[in-house]
């Protein structure tokens, strides 16, 4: 049996052009279906969020020495799901005390509604892990599995060729209106996630 398709990678050294580059990309996998065997679109759209906040962060916040600046993403489809893999050529930063400091400002009494990116990465992908690399690089790497799209969000992501259920009948010897058997709560589930940052 063949092995899954090697990563789609691409170079990227403007980082003023880098993140729209980057969204023009997944827009293209997406039309293309490219990683349709892994995950929806929801699942697309949710590790091209995790991918446009870590890149911005780079552009926005990386110091590169002098060095020309170089990021390279690889996406590969995996039996369960989207990995993702970011490495730069920056200096890098200290990931657990950046966590430390949003963490901190979720807990404050009116907390603002910025710097919680890694928070929101943890949150949504699996597998998070931040490490220097041998050859003296930052290495990101996550994984985005399937997951239930919240119900706010389902308008948004139709479910592929879903056909409305036709309405239930009444059973046998129930009278008209009588819905005492009917489930509330049938909402989709929160997708239940997982993460363990680099230590």
């Amino acid at each position: 049996m063949p092995g899954p398709p090697p990563p789609l990678a691409r170079r990227f050294h403007d980082l003023g052009t880098v993140v729209d580059e980057l969204h023009a990309l997944f827009a293209a996998w997406a039309d293309a279906g490219t990683f349709a065997d892994a995950v929806d679109d929801f699942g697309l759209c949710v590790a091209q969020l995790a991918v446009h906040e870590w890149v911005a962060n780079l552009v926005q916040h990386a110091a590169f020495g002098g060095r020309r600046p170089e990021i390279a993403l690889a996406v590969a489809a995996e039996a369960d799901g989207l990995r993702c893999v970011i490495e730069d050529n920056s200096d890098g930063f200290d990931f657990q005390r950046q966590l430390g400091r949003q963490e901190a400002l979720v807990a404050e009494p009116e907390p603002s509604e910025r710097g919680r990116g890694l928070l929101m990465m943890i949150a949504c992908t699996e597998e998070l892990l931040y490490e220097p690399t041998a050859d003296g690089r930052q290495r990101l790497a996550f994984v985005v599995r399937p997951a239930a799209v919240p119900e706010s969000l389902l308008p948004l992501f139709p479910a592929p060729h879903a056909h409305p259920e036709p309405p239930a009948g009444p059973a046998p010897g129930d009278a008209p209106g009588d819905t005492a058997g009917d489930t509330a709560g049938d909402g989709a589930a929160e997708p239940s996630v997982t993460a363990t940052p680099a230590r």
